[in-house]
């Protein structure tokens, strides 16, 4: 990486919505240094229901067509998510113009601060049906953990794993004020949960990783909303 990344616009579960891609991309100008899409960028057409039927499907009905958003988006930092990884089995090798690298984005990124990464891996606590937050096993003194997943903003810190169970002193979890800088403490357990950017509000992080801080933002109502559950 570049030593001189160090402002990072981070979008997660973006589901395909290019008009959100761009109010974001248009609000970050100038504020950042690169911009990491944290998974679910793309939006898998067929259900997980439906995904293992044994069906060829044609790969317009695997995913929409996008060209100028594909473009667009292998320009930036990816880490793929659950969406990503669906449309790859759909599709089962078959080329897609434009579409491979966007496929082919490693489960994760890493800087010598923070990991990114999307979240769907990780085990996570429920309340009912809804998921709440991930149950890391996450040594205090490891890196930032930048996600998405569950399309819920959310701030946790503390000194210790945040698990379900945790004793007072333990991992503290916040929903993060718009517009707020936020200050990441130095040390301990440190995860930003970035939302959707699918929603009306498009959703998305502004990370200052030199400065330790992270300000939730919204690019706007854009007219076009996306999932409001997991990805």
């Amino acid at each position: 990486m570049d030593d001189s990344m160090v402002r990072f616009a981070v979008i997660s579960d973006l589901h395909g919505n290019s008009a959100n891609f761009r109010a974001i991309t248009e609000a970050a100008r100038g504020r950042v240094d690169a911009i990491v899409l944290t998974g679910d960028y793309l939006e898998a057409k067929i259900s997980k229901k439906d995904m293992f039927s044994g069906f060829v499907w044609p790969p317009e009905d695997v995913v929409d067509h996008d060209a100028d958003l594909w473009a667009e988006l292998v320009r930036c930092v990816l880490v793929r998510g659950n969406q990503e990884e669906r449309i790859a089995t759909l599709l089962g090798g078959r080329a897609v113009p434009g579409l491979a690298p966007l496929l082919a984005a490693p489960e994760r990124w890493s800087t010598p601060a923070t990991r990114f990464e999307h979240g769907h891996r990780f085990a996570w606590a429920r309340d009912g049906d809804a998921l709440t937050h991930p149950v890391l096993d996450e040594e205090p003194g490891g890196p930032v953990v930048v996600h998405g997943h569950s399309h819920r903003r959310m701030l946790t810190f503390g000194r210790a794993a945040p698990d379900s169970a945790a004793p007072p002193g333990g991992p503290r979890r916040t929903v993060p004020v718009t517009g707020r800088v936020h200050r990441l403490p130095p040390h301990g357990i440190r995860v930003v949960n970035a939302g959707a950017a699918c929603e009306a509000a498009a959703h998305w992080v502004l990370y200052d990783e030199d400065a330790r801080t992270v300000t939730f933002e919204t690019a706007g109502d854009t007219g076009t909303t996306g999932e409001t559950g997991e990805g």
